[in-house]
């Protein structure tokens, strides 16, 4: 192992201008894929907190009994698309809505009653079954004691059908990038493996195994893998951490977060990986030759 990277080593500092570019190339490559990940989670944050900004909201009927206000609360909060209920009281409607138009709220104080029912503002979970929330508001609308349920379907489906587009988006992304790290590192490679013909025919004529030749440049595409993606997360890092303290950038942007371990950790293992496998594929068919 050793002995493969000294080889390996060697051999980039003998290309060291085509390691150099080459390393830059994919450290690219893996930016606009860590970029979108980083785009796509905080998105996916954002998405989850704003779709519980389109409430679904249950007016009560003004005969609405005790019991049925139970057995409405059994229901919502035995349905795991519900994050948050919250109740507002006839008085309570009746003042926030003195509170916001001043000539409506005269209106209704002449009227000398309340008309405003009671009802039930209910936060929803993103990343629920398809047609869940509408399920969720025909069981309610059959409930005794609910006059009628709010929900503005249209905003809420068009920000998800919005946010499945950017991860579509996202898969095709990484699949190109994928691609086109592998190709890189294939191209690269077989260059190597070219300029090092003649010290492989030698070494085959002594018996040396394929695996023994194959390694110095195997670890060869492994490192440059595995640098191009740790200069590609390191930058990501700086650049999150730097909008995080720039007070107009974070004012813009909110909350950013960084990627979490499992997802950087992730995308340093897949350069790795990738460089192998092009190395890999690069030196077998150089075997062929």
């Amino acid at each position: 192992m050793k002995y493969f990277l000294v080889t390996a080593l060697k051999n980039l500092w003998e290309s060291r201008i085509t390691s150099f570019f080459t390393a830059v190339t994919l450290a690219v490559a893996f930016g606009f894929l860590g970029a979108y990940l980083v785009i796509f989670l905080n998105l996916k944050g954002a998405f989850s907190a704003v779709n519980e900004k389109f409430p679904l909201t249950v007016y009560l009927s003004d005969g609405v009994t005790a019991a049925q206000m139970d057995a409405i609360k059994s229901r919502l909060g035995s349905d795991l698309l519900v994050a948050s209920v919250g109740y507002t009281s006839k008085s309570q409607a009746l003042k926030d809505f003195s509170g916001t138009d001043e000539d409506e709220a005269s209106l209704i104080n002449s009227m000398g009653m309340n008309p405003l029912p009671a009802s039930f503002d209910i936060g929803l979970r993103a990343g629920g079954a398809p047609g869940s929330a509408e399920k969720l508001v025909q069981g309610l609308k059959s409930m005794p004691g609910v006059e009628d349920v709010q929900y503005l379907r249209e905003e809420a489906g068009r920000l998800k059908n919005l946010f499945n587009s950017f991860e579509l988006f996202g898969f095709a992304l990484g699949l190109a990038v994928l691609i086109g790290v592998a190709f890189i590192s294939y191209s690269t490679l077989r260059l190597a493996v070219l300029r090092h013909a003649s010290e492989i025919e030698v070494m085959k004529f002594l018996g040396s195994t394929r695996p023994f030749i194959m390694g110095p440049f195997l670890a060869e595409g492994a490192l440059q893998g595995f640098v191009a993606s740790g200069i590609s997360v390191g930058f990501l890092y700086v650049t999150v951490r730097w909008v995080e303290t720039s007070k107009a950038l974070s004012t813009l942007s909110g909350d950013v977060h960084f990627l979490p371990p499992p997802a950087w950790i992730g995308l340093m293992f897949a350069g790795t990986l990738l460089g192998f496998t092009g190395s890999f594929f690069a030196f077998f068919r150089s075997l062929k030759m």
